[in-house]
């Protein structure tokens, strides 16, 4: 209501000018009868914020195809706002154009009017400069990362992104919002970008606006993906090399920021028979009734981001004690088959032939001989080994096929592949194949 009132007292004004005629509309039909502009404090703060353009269009012809341009130039930037219109003869045509200010500042205000059936210009008129301020913020992009200040593979990582631009929105004129430095496509104004899923590496995330008054701005958010580290533990052993059915036990202990609770475990035990037995989730492995002998053994934990660390060492069972239970000596086996154990100091050494000297003498000619096929045998075995090292570097693996999918390709070297519907896979090297990432 407030608008419709300005306007009409604002034509009011012009009515002393309806007789007026600019010496320029002498060869044209159409006729500017008054014209002015009115600088309006819209929102009462004081500041003058907007520029009213009021023209009276006529013709003296039977009909005028006519177009109407306002030009607000602040030196930074001109924008033209037209009005295009028909007007009959004896009728007249008020043209009514509102400027807002972009920014603050001085804006020259012109006034043009167009013959559009010839592209013709048949009335230009400069209306003054005019002290504005700001009303329509120019574009804006805003982008925040909510993560923890280390960044894991895995971990959360949002990014929040905002875009205004009241400027296009009040003119008609938006822009679009274009994205640079993720690996995966993304929509233009989806928000948050979830980058808990995206590939180790750094990553420097650039956003760039323009609309279509050529008002531009860029927004840059750079961050860096850590690959998560393997898990980290020590095994503590209690009972080492004692008898068999005397307290032993196997105890994973991690360390650094591993999270046992967050693992898996498992353990895989070879006993002195070749036997193998396999423990899932035990943190303490039990092994007081483990027979006499060497047993091998491997304890392995893997993250939820599938990533693992094994641990291998071994565990020697001494033969029982003669008063040991029926129990452990059933679980022991048979004794034929324990290893024999060290007399220590009680040990005294027995001569294979009549005296230790002569013993001596035999063993020390016996073991250049053996020396001697020993190194022709190492010299063998090495000349084997190398060529088996450079079949193994001929076979070496290429980069794995993607089936179509977009890859990447971290700084560990580790390929990654991205789901359709937006998981991603991970190329397990040892397995020769790709497997899904977990969180």
């Amino acid at each position: 209501m407030r608008n419709s009132f300005l306007t009409l007292l604002m034509v009011v004004m012009l009515l002393p000018l309806l007789t007026t005629v600019v010496s320029a509309q002498d060869e044209s039909h159409i006729v500017v009868a008054g014209s002015g502009a009115f600088a309006i404090d819209e929102n009462y703060d004081g500041d003058l914020d907007l520029v009213r353009v009021i023209a009276s269009i006529g013709t003296n012809a039977p009909v005028a195809v006519v177009g109407v341009e306002v030009i607000a130039d602040n030196s930074d930037m001109a924008i033209s706002f037209w009005n295009n219109t028909t007007v009959d003869y004896g009728e007249s045509f008020i043209a009514n154009t509102t400027v807002k200010a972009w920014e603050d500042g001085e804006y020259q205000i012109t006034l043009r009017v167009w013959d559009l059936e010839s592209e013709l210009l048949t009335y230009e008129e400069d209306l003054g400069i005019h002290e504005l301020m700001a009303s329509l913020t120019p574009p804006e992009l805003e982008m925040t990362l909510e993560s923890e200040e280390w960044i894991f593979t895995g971990d959360t990582c949002l990014i929040h992104r905002v875009s205004t631009d009241l400027v296009g929105e009040h003119y008609g004129v938006m822009g679009t919002v274009s994205i640079q430095g993720v690996p995966w496509l993304v929509g233009e104004y989806e928000t948050p970008l979830d980058c808990s899923r995206w590939p180790a590496g750094d990553y420097s995330v650039t956003e760039h606006y323009r609309n279509g008054l050529g008002m531009s701005t860029t927004e840059t958010i750079s961050f860096e993906i850590h690959v998560h580290p393997p898990p980290a533990f020590i095994v503590n052993q209690t009972g080492r090399s004692t008898e068999a059915g005397t307290p032993c036990d196997l105890e994973i202990s991690p360390t650094e920021d591993t999270q046992l609770a967050e693992m898996s475990i498992q353990w895989v035990v070879v006993d002195p028979a070749q036997d193998v037995t396999s423990y899932e989730d035990l943190e303490i492995l039990d092994c007081t009734m483990w027979g006499p002998g060497v047993h091998k053994v491997r304890a392995t934990l893997t993250s939820p981001q599938g990533r693992d660390t094994m641990v291998g060492f071994n565990v020697v069972r001494l033969p029982p004690t003669p008063d040991a239970s029926l129990d452990v000596l059933n679980a022991s086996g048979d004794s034929e088959r324990w290893p024999a154990v060290s007399q220590g100091d009680e040990y005294e050494p027995e001569p294979i032939f009549m005296s230790i000297s002569a013993t001596i003498a035999l063993v020390g000619s016996g073991g250049f001989l053996f020396a001697l096929i020993l190194g022709l045998l190492v010299g063998n075995i090495m000349t084997g080994g190398s060529k088996k090292e450079e079949e193994m570097w001929d076979s070496v693996p290429q980069a794995p096929d993607s089936e179509g999918l977009p890859t990447f390709v971290d700084e560990s070297g580790v390929h990654w592949r991205q789901q359709p519907d937006g998981g991603v896979d991970w190329w397990d090297v040892a397995e020769n194949q790709w497997l899904p990432f977990q969180q």
